[in-house]
């Protein structure tokens, strides 16, 4: 289902207002896909078009009091597209073959579509992030405090190895370098101040 100023127009404001922000031109294409409950959102390229899929049960976030959240992740998806990282993964396709070398690529390009998206929509970068983390209800019980000390306190060789093969960073780091370059104010009890 294709977003448009009629489907889904508060999605389409959301995305217009942030490729203003960004330096598009025009609003690249945004369908809605249905997920299965699986809460994501991701950019691709076909036949020389930038695309935005976003998976439903994000979408209901936009709903019910969690637009900065989803505004951070189409401005993370925008920023994939801004920055140009499908472009250069198909350049780049032969180094993207070598273990490793591929997805640090990958998680580089996350955490600079994080930070974009985190300069875009500071009040969203947090919920975001936590709701890909803990889901679409659960996010907003989180105590961000506990979180950022998860990150500081979890590390060794196993969980440093399972990162290097993955395309996407720790969403536990993710959250952490969010919080620590947009200064989120959190309150006494952890969670994140509007």
């Amino acid at each position: 289902m294709r977003v448009s100023d009629k489907q889904f127009p508060e999605v389409y404001k959301i995305a217009k207002d942030l490729s203003q922000k960004i330096g598009f031109e025009e609003v690249p294409s945004i369908y809605i896909m249905q997920s299965g409950g699986m809460l994501n959102a991701f950019a691709t390229k076909f036949l020389g078009r930038n695309f935005v899929i976003i998976y439903s049960d994000v979408l209901e976030l936009a709903y019910k009091e969690g637009e900065p959240a989803v505004a951070f992740i189409i401005a993370h998806e925008l920023a994939h597209i801004k920055r140009k990282h499908l472009t250069w993964r198909g350049l780049l396709y032969p180094a993207m073959l070598v273990p490793l070398l591929g997805p640090a690529y990958s998680r580089a390009c996350e955490y600079t579509s994080d930070l974009i998206a985190a300069q875009l929509v500071p009040e969203g970068a947090i919920q975001g992030l936590t709701v890909l983390a803990t889901g679409k209800r659960l996010y907003q019980k989180l105590n961000i405090l506990e979180v950022i000390n998860q990150s500081e306190e979890e590390s060794g060789f196993w969980i440093w190895l399972s990162e290097k093969f993955s395309n996407h960073p720790n969403l536990i780091k993710r959250i952490n370098r969010v919080y620590y370059e947009t200064k989120v104010v959190i309150d006494s009890k952890g969670y994140q101040m509007q």
